[in-house]
């Protein structure tokens, strides 16, 4: 059975068949609106989404480029970027990293040969052969106090062969300048004078006799002066004997000050040479002491490194400080155990990072040089009487021998006459009294293969890993400076 339609719809039906057109108008009229919107209000959101998604790009671009880029820099300060470290940034970057490294290490090659020399030729000699020091048997002290005075005698022997070497001197004493004077006055007195002795002489005479006597000392003085290059004597040095040597270390407990208080005798004879060699370069064009820059070394102290202590070596809390023996008994009555390295121990190789990076501390003094893990920093201080308008080239010769800087210096005038009544003659010029404070840089990787073991625990480095060494790194690096 069909459903009936309701009139009102039969109505509106057969109107729209008779105007089927005009329906079409008009429900286009009605529906596209409504239909517009709905479509208009998705396809805005669509563009809101992308506009907002476009627009986080561009805050996030706009950012990046804004903000400053640090690029690490190996030793120096961080290099700031102010634009966008792309990739091709980056690469460029490590390029300049690579060749940065390689120029380092260049420089460190070249500054090593100056500073050491050459494996065949050598700056810096030990004074006595590996085998007898520091590699050697320490547990025996016949052995021990064998090896003290074999380094002794050859330290001294190396300070006179350095003052050779600058053609150092000293005036004549005062006996022989006496003997000589005395023999010459009684000649003058029988034959210039016609007298039997001085005390048949007038006060002219008298007079004149001193004068001849004075120039007859003047004489004695500058013929001394002539044969030198400089004064210096080994009165300046700290050069050690067998008596200065003698009883110190007794036991094998001492063994490591022993150690140290021996090689700091060695590395100050190094720091002397240095300095002996600078002064030697300023005088090389004279033909005397009256000529040279440099007249007289007075003094050349060489200051202690502080290191850490080592509670159970007796060593002393710095290097080149007199370190005192270790007691037979420690605190709570147990006897000390040795510590003295033994031949194999000290056979090892030690550990030198020379790409690590070398800190400075400008509070110390202006070069910002402090001892580090690549090389040692030691002072000295050195007295000295140069002719006042030739200092600036002493200067300069310090500096141009091995990485040597003055950075401290005191003058005063110094008074000839007052000196030539000594001795010493030093020329026409005006002249100088010098304390000096000079820094001086030793590298490790070649310092460190001369060093005893308990040295090398001191500054914190440590053997070679696998060597079956029985010292502990950790030990060495908790102790290091």
């Amino acid at each position: 059975m069909a459903v009936k339609i309701p009139k009102q719809l039969e109505t509106i039906g057969a109107w729209a068949k008779a105007n089927s057109l005009a329906f079409a108008f008009s429900a286009i009229v009605i529906l596209v609106p409504i239909g517009g919107y709905f479509a208009a209000d998705m396809m805005g959101e669509g563009v809101r989404k992308e506009a907002q998604r476009r627009a986080a790009v561009y805050n996030d671009l706009g950012s990046a480029s804004a903000k400053n880029v640090d690029l690490p820099l190996p030793g120096g300060e961080p290099v700031t970027l102010d634009t966008v470290a792309t990739e091709k940034v980056v690469e460029q970057f490590g390029a300049v990293l690579e060749k940065y490294s390689k120029d380092a290490s260049e420089v460190y090659a070249k500054a090593h040969a100056f500073h050491q020399g050459s494996d065949t030729d050598p700056k810096h000699k030990p004074v006595v052969q590996s085998s007898v020091f520091p590699r050697y048997d320490a547990k025996s002290s016949a052995i021990a106090e064998q090896v003290r005075f074999k380094v002794a005698d050859a330290i001294a022997a190396a300070y006179t062969k350095l003052l050779e070497d600058s053609r150092a001197g000293s005036p004549p004493s005062d006996a022989a300048v006496t003997k000589n004077i005395d023999a010459r006055e009684l000649r003058y007195i029988q034959g210039d004078l016609k007298q039997e002795s001085r005390a048949k002489l007038s006060a002219e005479q008298s007079k004149q006799l001193d004068t001849y006597l004075g120039k007859i000392r003047i004489a004695e003085y500058a013929e001394a002066a002539k044969k030198i290059s400089i004064y210096a004597d080994l009165s300046a040095f700290d050069v050690p004997s067998r008596t200065s040597v003698t009883g110190l270390y007794k036991k094998p407990a001492d063994g490591a000050a022993q150690d140290a208080a021996l090689f700091d005798m060695q590395w100050k004879l190094w720091i002397a040479s240095d300095v002996m060699q600078a002064f030697n370069a300023s005088n090389r064009a004279a033909g005397s002491v009256l000529q040279s820059p440099v007249k007289r070394l007075v003094s050349l102290s060489v200051q202690p490194m502080e290191t850490a202590a080592v509670a159970s070596s007796g060593e002393a809390t710095s290097m080149g400080g007199e370190a005192p023996p270790a007691d037979a008994e420690s605190g709570d009555g147990a006897a000390a155990a040795p510590v003295a390295p033994s031949a194999e121990v000290a056979l090892v190789d030690p550990v030198i990072d020379t790409k690590q990076q070398a800190n400075r501390d400008f509070t110390k003094r202006f070069t910002g040089r402090v001892t580090n893990g690549v090389y040692d920093v030691r002072l000295a201080d050195v007295s000295f009487i140069a002719e006042t308008s030739k200092l600036p080239l002493v200067f300069d010769a310090l500096s141009a021998q091995n990485f040597m800087t003055v950075t401290n210096v005191r003058l005063a005038p110094a008074d000839p006459f007052i000196a030539a009544r000594a001795g010493f003659l030093f020329g026409p010029e005006s002249v100088s009294q010098v304390t000096a404070t000079i820094e001086t840089i030793w590298f490790r990787d070649w310092t460190s293969k001369h060093m005893p073991v308990s040295v090398r625990t001191a500054l914190g480095i440590v053997p070679t890993a696998g060597t079956g060494a029985d010292v502990d790194p950790a030990a060495g690096a908790a102790s290091g400076m």
